[in-house]
C-alpha cells in the first residue's frame, strides 16, 4: 500500500468515499451488501476488500484475520463469495470519486457534443500473459465523470461503440479504429474522432478506389495539413463509414522521436517495420466524422489531446498501486482486485500534484 494510504486514519479513509449512511446504501443498491450477517456493514466489508488486495492476505489470513479484528466471522469460502459480490460496488466508488476530479486540460472547452474518452488497458496475472483481463473505461471530459469500468478476459476486444450513446464525440487511440465499430457509433447519432494506424482501415474515395496512406501523409507534408473526404471500408465485411481523414505532420524533433519508438517496438516484437511504416510514424493521423466546417484540423487535434488524461491516469495508478499485479483468475474476484487498486491509486493521488494537463510531445500542438 502507498505510504499516503498507510498514514491515513481508516474513519478518514472511508469520509472521503462518503457517510457511513451512503456507503450503506451504495452497498445495498450494487448488491454487495443485501445480508449482514456475517460481517457488520458496509465500512467493515470495504476494509475487508482493501485488506485482500493491498494486504496481499490469502483467503484463509484474510478470515482469521476479519475475525481477530472483529469485523467479520465467516469461513475462507464465505469470504470468496463476499469479496466477489463486491466487486461492482466498488466500482461504482470509483466512478463516484473520479466525478469529483476536474482536470486542468478542460479548461476553455467548449462544445454541444459530449466529449467521451474511450480506452482500455492490459491487466496480467502471474504466469503465463495468455491469461489476462482487459479493464474498458469511458470517460464523459465533458462532465468529469468516469462513466464505466468494466472489468472483461481478453476475448472482449477494445470497442469504441462500448454503451455508446447519440451526441457523443467517442475520443480514442488506434486500436478503436475499425470501420465496423466505427459505423455503429454514427447509426447511434453519435461522432467519432480516432488516430488511425498506418495499415489499417482501408482508406476510399469518392469513386470507390483505394487511397495509399503513405502518398496522402507525404501530401500532407508538402501541404502543412491534409483535410480529405473518404469512405472508411472493413476489408472483410466491406461495411462503409463516410469520414474525414486529417493528416498533419508532427515538428521535426517529435517526428524523429516516433519513427525511433517505432524502430524500438519492432525490434522488441521481432519483425522488420516497413520504411513506409517508419516514415508515416511521424504524422498525426486522424479520422473523425466531425463537419470540416465546425471542427478545423486544429480544432480536431486539441481535442484528440484530451484523451491522453485517462492515459496518465492509467500510468500513474499502474505506479501508485502496482496495478498489473493481479493475483486473482477468477473473473468477480479479478474485477474486486483491479477495482480495489483503482480506488486506492486515486485516495493516494489526493496528496499528488494533478495530472499533467499538456499532451505527449509526439502530438502536435494546435493553436
Amino acid at each position: 500500500m502507498s505510504d499516503s494510504l498507510q498514514a491515513l486514519d481508516w474513519d478518514e479513509l472511508v469520509g472521503r468515499l462518503g457517510s457511513a449512511e451512503e456507503l450503506e446504501a451504495s452497498a445495498r443498491e450494487a448488491g454487495a451488501l443485501l445480508r449482514k450477517r456475517q460481517v457488520g456493514g458496509a465500512a467493515d466489508l470495504l476494509r475487508l476488500c482493501f485488506a485482500y488486495v493491498l494486504g496481499g492476505f490469502s483467503l484463509r489470513t484474510l478470515a482469521a484475520w476479519a475475525d481477530q479484528r472483529g469485523l467479520a466471522s465467516m469461513s475462507d469460502v464465505a469470504m470468496l463469495k463476499r469479496l466477489k459480490a463486491s466487486a461492482y460496488w466498488i466500482g461504482y466508488l470509483v466512478s463516484e470519486l473520479l466525478a469529483e476530479r476536474c482536470p486542468e486540460a478542460l479548461a476553455g472547452v467548449h462544445s454541444d457534443l459530449r466529449l467521451m474518452a474511450v480506452d482500455a488497458t492490459v491487466v496480467a496475472p502471474p504466469g503465463p500473459k495468455r491469461v489476462y483481463w482487459m479493464v474498458h473505461t469511458v470517460f464523459d471530459l465533458s462532465r468529469l465523470k468516469l462513466c464505466s469500468v468494466e472489468v472483461t478476459d481478453r476475448h472482449e476486444a477494445e470497442r469504441l461503440s462500448r454503451g455508446v450513446k447519440a451526441g457523443e464525440l467517442r475520443i480514442a487511440d488506434r486500436a478503436h479504429a475499425k470501420a465496423t465499430d466505427l459505423a455503429i457509433v454514427v447509426k447511434a447519432g453519435a461522432d467519432f474522432l480516432v488516430r488511425a494506424p498506418s495499415n489499417y482501415p482501408r482508406l476510399l474515395d469518392g469513386d470507390g478506389h483505394l487511397l495509399e496512406r503513405l502518398a496522402l501523409c507525404r501530401e500532407a507534408g508538402a501541404k502543412g495539413v491534409l483535410d480529405r473526404s473518404v469512405r472508411i471500408q472493413d476489408g472483410k465485411s466491406k461495411v462503409e463509414v463516410a469520414a474525414r481523414v486529417v493528416i498533419l505532420p508532427l515538428p521535426p524533433e517529435a517526428a524523429a522521436k516516433a519513427r525511433r519508438a517505432a524502430r524500438r517496438l519492432a525490434a522488441k516484437a521481432r519483425y522488420k517495420p516497413s520504411d513506409a511504416g517508419i516514415e508515416m510514424a511521424g504524422y498525426l493521423v486522424l479520422l473523425t466524422s466531425l463537419k470540416a466546417d465546425d471542427w478545423p484540423p486544429e480544432r480536431l487535434a486539441s481535442t484528440y489531446r484530451l484523451r491522453w488524461q485517462i492515459e496518465l491516469a492509467f500510468k500513474r495508478m499502474k505506479s501508485l498501486i502496482g496495478l498489473e499485479g493481479l493475483r486473482a483468475k477468477d473473473a468477480d474476484l479479478a474485477r474486486l482486485w483491479i477495482n480495489i487498486a483503482l480506488l486506492a491509486a486515486l485516495l493516494a493521488e489526493d496528496d499528488l500534484p494533478a495530472l499533467d494537463p499538456e499532451a505527449p510531445d509526439s502530438l502536435p500542438l494546435a493553436a
